[in-house]
């Protein structure tokens, strides 16, 4: 194993996460809310979500908000398809909110140019409040000054979603996500204590597999992809792919076999039962998986909120899979410009 000091390993986030939480909710929460009033004043009747990457995945839960809660139309693009495949519907009754960590990510400030060109109402969320491409080109502009990432735009996009669902038609399961999001730096903070040590052995052995499918449903879905294939490649330079555990029985069946590793991600929500059936299928041929399940941590917390509340044991999860591979995920060959892409 990779002998390194942790706390100077910029991957793993989990030291200032509680933090950045709670500062982002106390001073970004009431901006957001006049951004909300904005939607509401303009009578936004489509939302669309422009990110790439582990932002993207933030984004396309959010969406989930939209389609299962309301009639609001919400899409999530990846700058590049939102840019080759602008959507028809763009106009001042659209809102267009672009999500990049940096604000330099070309395809993304670039989707928010256009966009506000065609009229519609434009937030940039990005760590800087000026000084980016992105901060430059959106009309509204959320400087957030916060490194965790998947939980800062995880919360950005959700309280944006959950509040406009209630201003336009109140909802009782949105209500009730806004009324758990206060409990989540407690429950954050209890975590981070108390997961590193099993995430630690989980982590260790799954090093020894030389790929890993990472399978999930509903809500669970996009984190699976955040870490079943940027995460693992890009951080952990390990091979696997994201599966989709309602079409498991579609394709995936016909390799479970033993020696094929997986992890699992499991929710609360209405589609555990999808995941659970292809957990119970994997366990009848091999021993090579591993479960995160969002019961298991025992936090009174809405279903919809998994992806924030599991993204703890995961973090440990793969930054021990990575430097038993003795591997710094902070290393990289090809990412921020070391090779033209």
């Amino acid at each position: 194993m990779l002998n390194i000091d942790k706390s100077k390993v910029d991957f793993l986030v989990t030291a200032n996460m509680v933090k950045e939480v709670e500062n982002l909710m106390a001073n970004d929460f009431p901006k957001l809310d006049k951004i909300v009033a904005k939607m509401v004043e303009r009578k936004i009747d489509r939302v669309y979500f422009v990110a790439c990457g582990s932002p993207l995945c933030a984004c396309q839960t959010a969406q989930m908000l939209f389609e299962k809660y309301s009639d609001i139309p919400c899409k999530s693009y990846s700058g590049w398809d939102f840019l080759d495949q602008t959507p028809n519907k763009l106009d001042e009754h659209s809102m267009v909110i672009g999500i990049s960590h940096y604000g330099k990510t070309e395809e993304v400030y670039n989707s928010i140019k256009r966009a506000r060109e065609a009229g519609a109402l434009t937030l940039g969320v990005t760590r800087d409040q000026e000084g980016t491409p992105l901060s430059k080109e959106a009309e509204y502009v959320l400087g957030y000054g916060a490194e965790c990432i998947w939980e800062i735009h995880l919360l950005v996009s959700y309280y944006i979603a959950c509040k406009y669902i209630n201003a336009i038609k109140e909802n009782e399961e949105i209500s009730k996500i806004l009324t758990d999001m206060p409990k989540l730096p407690k429950v954050l903070g209890e975590l981070v204590v108390s997961q590193e040590e099993k995430s630690k052995e989980l982590g260790i052995r799954a090093s020894k597999w030389p790929f890993i499918y990472t399978v999930a449903a509903g809500p669970m879905l996009p984190l699976a992809y955040k870490e079943g294939v940027i995460t693992m490649m890009e951080f952990t330079w390990t091979h696997g792919c994201m599966l989709n555990s309602a079409e498991f029985r579609h394709g995936p069946l016909e390799i479970v076999e033993k020696g094929v590793p997986y992890v699992f991600m499991l929710g609360t929500d209405e589609s555990r039962h999808t995941t659970e059936r292809t957990i119970n299928f994997v366990k009848k041929f091999t021993e090579d998986y591993i479960v995160f399940d969002y019961k298991d941590l025992n936090v009174d917390l809405h279903p919809m909120l998994a992806p924030m509340v599991l993204f703890v044991p995961l973090e440990y999860f793969y930054y021990y899979l990575s430097i038993s591979k003795d591997h710094n995920p902070d290393d990289r060959r090809y990412y921020g410009g070391l090779v033209q892409y």
